[in-house]
């Protein structure tokens, strides 16, 4: 077995009908937990994050409008709830999971994050166990709360462990351009000059544009390349942790 640290995020938007508040793809939670399942003797240590998709992107949306606190406690219980259906489905197939909320351990001042979670990563992943995080809101000490996305919970977990490869699945094939082609190659250096195309649906997060730049960052600041391919699609998850060389997408080196 390797040793090497994955970080695989799912988008909400391969896990939930984002256009219909807190439903879920039960048949695509469970999938995704089938290939996950399969790939696990390649792929001893994996840290898994997964999107709120419509569990969590418009009761954010709401919380931002309107500031309530009862509000953004709703958008973290909604978040924690599509996180039980990925952790239970996970179980059922014997692997062994357990959630890990960033509102329990992750704080922020005014934009600052301070992740205070690495402790318990380390020792979840010693005991040969996959932790589930997720986008969350957290506590802020200057605005009350705020929004911490899959994505920056991805760059952080690639960095502190030194992950070999990142994967982020979303439901479309890579990023797309403006045309709506595949983007096929990313560095750091074209990140100004590409036009790409953005979400379809309420994102609270900045969507596609948002991922590409916090990737870019990741392998220009600690050398940790990435791919964004499409989840939705049957067997791309198991590629991707198998490092199979057929998996398509866009790749961030």
């Amino acid at each position: 077995m390797n040793d090497e640290v994955y970080v695989l995020k799912i988008g909400g938007s391969v896990l939930t009908e984002k256009g219909k508040e807190r439903t879920a793809r039960k048949g695509v939670i469970k999938r995704i937990s089938k290939e996950i399942a399969l790939a696990l003797t390649a792929r001893k240590n994996l840290i898994m994050v997964h999107g709120a998709g419509s569990y969590g992107h418009p009761q954010a949306k709401i919380y931002q409008e309107t500031g309530k606190v009862e509000d953004a406690l709703v958008t973290h219980e909604s978040a924690k709830e599509l996180n039980r259906l990925v952790v239970s489905s996970m179980m059922e197939l014997g692997l062994k999971a357990v959630p890990i909320h960033p509102l329990s351990g992750v704080v922020s001042k005014g934009g600052r994050i301070r992740y205070k979670i690495k402790e318990q990563l380390q020792l979840v992943l010693k005991a040969g166990i996959i932790p589930v995080l997720h986008g969350d809101i957290i506590l802020d000490e200057k605005e009350g709360f705020r929004i911490l996305s899959g994505d920056q919970l991805v760059v952080y977990a690639a960095r502190e462990f030194k992950a070999g490869k990142v994967g982020v699945g979303s439901d479309v094939d890579g990023v797309l351009s403006d045309t709506g082609e595949v983007i096929r190659k990313i560095t750091p250096v074209e990140m100004d000059t590409i036009s790409i195309k953005g979400s379809e649906h309420v994102d609270v997060t900045g969507g596609m544009k948002e991922k590409v730049y916090l990737l870019t960052k990741l392998v220009s600041e600690n050398n940790i390349p990435s791919i964004l391919f499409n989840a939705s699609k049957e067997s791309n998850v198991y590629k991707f942790l198998t490092d199979d060389r057929d998996l398509f997408g866009t790749v961030i080196l």
